[in-house]
């Protein structure tokens, strides 16, 4: 026998009272037919779950992805030190000549 959703037992009860309403009215019930009880509205998800869940996660990332808590020396707006140094210089190599262009040519 398969295991039925909440919704799907609601939806063949045909009950007039509202889904929040019938769930309160079966967890009240407690009958042996059926395994267990629903988990009602107003319970919510404790808050410790909720940071067991995220501390989790967020060992995960740091085993696997490599992630770090300090900043490294090499890197400049994510790309290696060097590349940004050489970068940089070109600009200003190329406004040079188009400046020194500009000011040659209204001789």
């Amino acid at each position: 026998m398969e295991k039925k959703s909440a919704n799907k037992l609601w939806r063949e009860s045909k009950s007039t009272l509202s889904f929040k309403e019938w769930i309160e009215r079966e967890n009240k019930k407690k009958t042996d037919n059926q395994e267990g009880n629903f988990l009602p509205f107003n319970s919510g998800i404790p808050s410790n779950v909720i940071k067991d869940t995220l501390t989790q996660a967020r060992e995960e990332v740091e085993r696997v992805g490599g992630y770090r808590t300090e900043a490294s020396s090499g890197i400049i707006f994510g790309l290696d030190k060097r590349i940004v140094i050489f970068s940089g210089i070109l600009i200003v190599g190329a406004f040079a000549v188009v400046a020194y262009n500009k000011l040659k040519s209204k001789k």
